[in-house]
Protein backbone atom coordinates (compact mmCIF):
# COMPACT_ATOMS: atom_id res chain seq x y z
CA UNK A 1 0.00 0.00 0.00
CA UNK A 2 2.70 2.44 1.00
CA UNK A 3 4.35 2.41 -2.43
CA UNK A 4 1.12 3.22 -4.30
CA UNK A 5 1.77 6.92 -4.93
CA UNK A 6 5.48 6.47 -5.70
CA UNK A 7 4.55 3.83 -8.27
CA UNK A 8 1.90 6.18 -9.67
CA UNK A 9 4.06 9.28 -10.10
CA UNK A 10 7.14 7.45 -11.38
CA UNK A 11 6.28 4.19 -13.12
CA UNK A 12 2.66 4.64 -14.19
CA UNK A 13 2.74 8.30 -15.22
CA UNK A 14 5.90 7.93 -17.30
CA UNK A 15 4.64 4.67 -18.78
CA UNK A 16 1.42 6.32 -19.95
CA UNK A 17 3.30 9.14 -21.69
CA UNK A 18 5.69 6.76 -23.42
CA UNK A 19 3.17 4.07 -24.44
CA UNK A 20 0.15 6.38 -24.89
CA UNK A 21 -1.93 3.83 -22.95
CA UNK A 22 -3.22 3.41 -19.40
CA UNK A 23 -3.86 -0.31 -19.12
CA UNK A 24 -6.61 -0.90 -21.73
CA UNK A 25 -7.36 2.82 -22.16
CA UNK A 26 -6.03 4.67 -25.20
CA UNK A 27 -4.33 7.88 -24.01
CA UNK A 28 -3.62 9.32 -27.47
CA UNK A 29 -6.47 11.79 -26.99
CA UNK A 30 -4.19 13.60 -24.52
CA UNK A 31 -0.59 12.61 -25.14
CA UNK A 32 -0.62 12.65 -28.94
CA UNK A 33 -0.31 16.41 -28.48
CA UNK A 34 3.30 17.61 -28.13
CA UNK A 35 2.15 20.50 -25.94
CA UNK A 36 0.55 18.07 -23.44
CA UNK A 37 3.71 15.96 -23.39
CA UNK A 38 5.84 19.06 -22.85
CA UNK A 39 3.57 20.20 -20.03
CA UNK A 40 3.83 16.75 -18.44
CA UNK A 41 7.65 16.83 -18.33
CA UNK A 42 7.70 20.45 -17.13
CA UNK A 43 5.33 19.62 -14.25
CA UNK A 44 7.36 16.51 -13.38
CA UNK A 45 10.50 18.65 -13.22
CA UNK A 46 8.81 21.22 -10.98
CA UNK A 47 7.52 18.41 -8.76
CA UNK A 48 11.03 16.98 -8.36
CA UNK A 49 12.33 20.44 -7.48
CA UNK A 50 9.87 21.14 -4.67
CA UNK A 51 9.41 17.58 -3.37
CA UNK A 52 13.01 16.33 -3.61
CA UNK A 53 15.50 19.10 -4.36
CA UNK A 54 14.06 21.65 -1.90
CA UNK A 55 13.92 19.27 1.11
CA UNK A 56 17.43 17.99 0.30
CA UNK A 57 18.71 21.58 0.02
CA UNK A 58 17.17 22.70 3.33
CA UNK A 59 17.52 19.48 5.37
CA UNK A 60 20.47 17.69 3.81
CA UNK A 61 20.55 14.65 1.54
CA UNK A 62 19.56 11.94 4.02
CA UNK A 63 16.84 13.86 5.87
CA UNK A 64 15.51 15.37 2.65
CA UNK A 65 15.07 11.93 1.06
CA UNK A 66 13.56 10.64 4.30
CA UNK A 67 10.91 13.37 4.16
CA UNK A 68 10.16 12.53 0.52
CA UNK A 69 9.69 8.81 1.16
CA UNK A 70 7.79 9.29 4.44
CA UNK A 71 5.36 11.68 2.71
CA UNK A 72 4.79 9.29 -0.19
CA UNK A 73 4.54 6.21 2.01
CA UNK A 74 1.97 7.89 4.29
CA UNK A 75 -0.05 9.19 1.35
CA UNK A 76 0.11 5.83 -0.44
CA UNK A 77 -0.97 3.89 2.64
CA UNK A 78 -3.89 6.24 3.28
CA UNK A 79 -5.11 6.37 -0.32
CA UNK A 80 -4.76 2.63 -0.91
CA UNK A 81 -6.70 1.92 2.28
CA UNK A 82 -9.60 4.08 1.08
CA UNK A 83 -9.41 2.70 -2.48
CA UNK A 84 -9.30 -1.01 -1.71
CA UNK A 85 -12.49 -1.11 0.36
CA UNK A 86 -14.39 0.35 -2.61
CA UNK A 87 -13.77 -2.68 -4.81
CA UNK A 88 -12.44 -5.61 -2.78
CA UNK A 89 -14.95 -6.40 -0.06
CA UNK A 90 -17.65 -8.88 0.87
CA UNK A 91 -20.65 -8.71 -1.44
CA UNK A 92 -19.05 -6.75 -4.27
CA UNK A 93 -19.17 -8.10 -7.81
CA UNK A 94 -16.37 -8.19 -10.35
CA UNK A 95 -16.70 -7.29 -14.01
CA UNK A 96 -15.53 -9.68 -16.72
CA UNK A 97 -15.80 -10.10 -20.48
CA UNK A 98 -17.77 -12.85 -22.18
CA UNK A 99 -15.05 -14.94 -23.86
CA UNK A 100 -17.43 -16.02 -26.63
CA UNK A 101 -19.35 -12.84 -27.43
CA UNK A 102 -16.55 -10.46 -26.50
CA UNK A 103 -19.02 -8.25 -24.62
CA UNK A 104 -19.34 -7.36 -20.95
CA UNK A 105 -20.58 -10.36 -18.97
CA UNK A 106 -22.89 -9.96 -15.94
CA UNK A 107 -20.72 -9.08 -12.92
CA UNK A 108 -20.31 -11.87 -10.37
CA UNK A 109 -18.99 -12.18 -6.82
CA UNK A 110 -16.05 -14.46 -6.02
CA UNK A 111 -18.67 -17.15 -5.35
CA UNK A 112 -19.98 -16.90 -8.91
CA UNK A 113 -23.22 -15.20 -7.85
CA UNK A 114 -24.77 -12.14 -9.51
CA UNK A 115 -26.51 -10.21 -6.66
CA UNK A 116 -28.55 -8.22 -9.17
CA UNK A 117 -30.63 -11.34 -9.78
CA UNK A 118 -31.91 -11.04 -6.21
CA UNK A 119 -32.43 -7.27 -6.19
CA UNK A 120 -34.24 -7.44 -9.52
CA UNK A 121 -36.44 -10.33 -8.37
CA UNK A 122 -37.33 -8.34 -5.25
CA UNK A 123 -39.08 -5.79 -7.47
CA UNK A 124 -41.69 -8.37 -8.41
CA UNK A 125 -42.51 -9.62 -11.90
CA UNK A 126 -44.69 -6.65 -12.85
CA UNK A 127 -42.14 -3.96 -11.96
CA UNK A 128 -39.23 -5.99 -13.29
CA UNK A 129 -40.93 -6.19 -16.68
CA UNK A 130 -41.48 -2.42 -16.93
CA UNK A 131 -38.18 -1.37 -15.36
CA UNK A 132 -35.91 -3.99 -16.88
CA UNK A 133 -32.20 -3.19 -16.76
CA UNK A 134 -29.72 -5.64 -18.33
CA UNK A 135 -27.28 -7.23 -15.89
CA UNK A 136 -24.38 -5.94 -17.98
CA UNK A 137 -25.75 -2.42 -18.48
CA UNK A 138 -22.86 0.06 -18.12
CA UNK A 139 -24.37 2.04 -15.24
CA UNK A 140 -25.57 -1.12 -13.48
CA UNK A 141 -22.06 -2.58 -13.72
CA UNK A 142 -20.61 0.52 -12.04
CA UNK A 143 -23.04 0.07 -9.14
CA UNK A 144 -22.44 -3.67 -8.82
CA UNK A 145 -18.64 -3.39 -8.81
CA UNK A 146 -18.31 -0.46 -6.37
CA UNK A 147 -19.05 0.04 -2.68
CA UNK A 148 -19.64 3.24 -0.72
CA UNK A 149 -18.84 3.96 2.92
CA UNK A 150 -19.76 6.76 5.32
CA UNK A 151 -22.24 8.18 2.82
CA UNK A 152 -23.39 11.70 3.51
CA UNK A 153 -20.42 12.46 5.77
CA UNK A 154 -19.07 15.94 5.11
CA UNK A 155 -15.75 15.10 6.77
CA UNK A 156 -15.06 11.82 4.96
CA UNK A 157 -16.27 13.21 1.63
CA UNK A 158 -13.68 16.00 1.78
CA UNK A 159 -10.94 14.02 3.52
CA UNK A 160 -11.13 11.19 0.96
CA UNK A 161 -11.76 13.44 -2.04
CA UNK A 162 -15.10 11.70 -2.61
CA UNK A 163 -13.76 8.13 -2.43
CA UNK A 164 -16.44 7.30 0.13
CA UNK A 165 -19.01 7.92 -2.63
CA UNK A 166 -17.33 5.57 -5.09
CA UNK A 167 -20.56 4.55 -6.85
CA UNK A 168 -21.43 8.15 -7.65
CA UNK A 169 -17.83 8.77 -8.72
CA UNK A 170 -17.98 5.89 -11.21
CA UNK A 171 -21.35 6.98 -12.56
CA UNK A 172 -20.46 10.67 -12.86
CA UNK A 173 -16.64 10.96 -13.10
CA UNK A 174 -16.90 14.49 -14.44
CA UNK A 175 -18.57 15.86 -11.31
CA UNK A 176 -16.58 17.38 -8.48
CA UNK A 177 -16.63 15.33 -5.27
CA UNK A 178 -18.42 18.15 -3.41
CA UNK A 179 -21.62 17.30 -5.33
CA UNK A 180 -21.72 13.61 -4.39
CA UNK A 181 -23.50 14.19 -1.08
CA UNK A 182 -26.32 15.91 -2.97
CA UNK A 183 -26.89 13.20 -5.58
CA UNK A 184 -26.21 10.12 -3.42
CA UNK A 185 -29.78 9.66 -2.21
CA UNK A 186 -31.10 10.07 -5.77
CA UNK A 187 -28.69 7.43 -7.07
CA UNK A 188 -29.58 5.02 -4.26
CA UNK A 189 -33.31 5.52 -4.79
CA UNK A 190 -32.92 5.00 -8.55
CA UNK A 191 -31.01 1.76 -7.95
CA UNK A 192 -33.80 0.53 -5.68
CA UNK A 193 -36.39 1.52 -8.29
CA UNK A 194 -34.70 -0.51 -11.03
CA UNK A 195 -33.48 -3.41 -8.90
CA UNK A 196 -29.79 -2.57 -9.09
CA UNK A 197 -27.59 -3.42 -6.07
CA UNK A 198 -26.32 -0.46 -4.06
CA UNK A 199 -23.88 -1.52 -1.35
CA UNK A 200 -22.85 0.94 1.33
CA UNK A 201 -20.93 0.37 4.56
CA UNK A 202 -21.49 2.37 7.72
CA UNK A 203 -17.88 3.52 8.07
CA UNK A 204 -14.38 3.16 6.64
CA UNK A 205 -13.47 0.95 9.58
CA UNK A 206 -16.34 -1.50 9.13
CA UNK A 207 -15.58 -1.58 5.39
CA UNK A 208 -11.91 -2.25 6.13
CA UNK A 209 -12.67 -5.21 8.40
CA UNK A 210 -15.06 -6.63 5.79
CA UNK A 211 -12.29 -6.25 3.21
CA UNK A 212 -9.87 -8.20 5.41
CA UNK A 213 -12.50 -10.91 5.96
CA UNK A 214 -13.06 -11.06 2.21
CA UNK A 215 -9.33 -11.50 1.53
CA UNK A 216 -9.07 -14.27 4.11
CA UNK A 217 -12.01 -16.19 2.65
Amino acid sequence: FGFMTINKVITQDVGVVLSKRLFQIDANCRYASKSYVARFWIMKLLTVLYMVALPVYTQGLVDGLKLFFIAHFSCGELLATMFIVNHIIEGVSYASKDSVKGTMAPPRTVHGVTPMHDTRDALGKEKAATKHVPLNDWAAVQCQTSVNWSIGSWFWNHFSGGLNHQIEHHLFPGLTHTTYVYIQDVVQATCAEYGVPYQSEQSLFSAYFKMLSHLRA
